[in-house]
């Protein structure tokens, strides 16, 4: 029978005491001082349940992080916008132009909204507004109009507006970067595409994947700031899904996977693929929602079916670390 030396390169170390479970993860080590052979795991993430919104509306532009997010617009067509604390979801001060499909970037304190739909003519828009923690202020257009786009970026003064469509249409490929008072257009990405929603990293370390080209795919691409580069596909094909995090560490969850089929699949990506993790509790198109790594992220509301809006929220947790005693049988 191999021995751990040569399993893992090492021998067993002896500790008076154990160390903590997340900086012992994936080691084995005798307690002397409780005679026993331990080890350290990390569990995998899973989805907890949140306070509802206060409205019933999907397919919202949403930004921040898990405790401290900002949703706003959304379907049925509204200038509505909430605030959630960690708990609790307050309403504040409405969007200039109502709208649904619109990006965002940014914190509860400084936000960015950008496109978006709003089902009356002109339907497919091209207003940014800034959030100031207090007030929407509408700011220079997007050179394009679209809805559908993928929006990357952390803060309200650096952003990328990525693909979308002007329904009804052909899906964009067209790229605009925001720099805290203009756009200015750059490299297309490769794989045109709409309605993902999903998107995470910076202007310089960005990542974009799945979408509607159609049909449903499960492309993923990454930004350097001046070019898309293809990476490792999603492995469920989906539009309308949720995600967020960086460019090597993210989440992407929910979505649609047909007409009328949702999923509540999550994908956890660590910089080269994707894994499948814990699933939502419940199946929706979660449009944006937010997160800012693959170990904590926050899914908003949407459709559970084509026509059934919810209104609740879930929390992905990060992985927890055990100790656990070796026993013999």
């Amino acid at each position: 029978m191999a021995t751990y030396k040569e399993i893992k390169g090492v021998k067993v170390v002896t500790k008076a005491t154990d160390p903590t479970a997340s900086e012992a993860d994936g080691t084995v080590w005798y307690n002397s001082t409780g005679d026993a052979l331990k080890y350290a795991i990390q569990s995998a993430g899973a989805w907890s349940s949140g306070n509802n919104q206060n409205s019933p509306v999907g397919l919202r532009g949403t930004c921040g992080i898990l405790t401290a997010a900002l949703a706003m617009g959304g379907v049925p067509y509204t200038a509505n916008a909430e605030k959630y604390d960690g708990t609790t979801w307050t309403e504040v001060n409405n969007l200039t132009t109502p709208r649904g499909y619109a990006g965002a970037t940014g914190t509860t304190l400084a936000g960015l909204a950008f496109g978006g739909y709003n089902g009356s003519d002109p339907y497919t828009r091209d207003e940014t507004e800034t959030w100031n923690g207090t007030s929407w202020t509408e700011v220079n257009k997007l050179n394009t109009d679209r809805n559908g786009a993928y929006s990357i970026g952390a803060t309200s003064t650096a952003a990328v507006c990525a693909a979308g469509t002007d329904l009804p249409g052909t899906p964009y490929a067209i790229c605009e970067t925001w720099d805290g008072t203009s756009w200015t257009e750059t490299n297309n990405v490769n794989d045109g595409r709409q309605v993902g929603g999903s998107a995470a990293g910076t202007v310089t370390a960005g990542l974009i994947f799945g979408g509607h080209t159609p049909p449903y795919t499960d492309n993923t691409e990454s930004y350097n700031g001046t070019c898309w580069t293809e990476v490792n596909d999603l492995n469920t094909a989906r539009s309308q899904e949720g995600g967020g995090g960086t460019l090597t560490s993210a989440l992407c969850f929910g979505g649609r996977i047909s007409s009328p089929s949702r999923t509540n699949a999550t994908e956890s990506w660590d910089g080269t693929s994707w894994t499948e993790v814990a699933d939502l509790a419940t199946t929706r198109t979660c449009w944006m929602s937010t997160g800012t790594n693959n170990t904590s992220a926050l899914a908003i509301g949407g459709y559970t079916s084509p026509t059934v809006l919810t209104q609740v929220t879930e929390e992905w947790a990060d992985p927890s670390y055990a100790i656990k005693t070796v026993t013999v049988s």
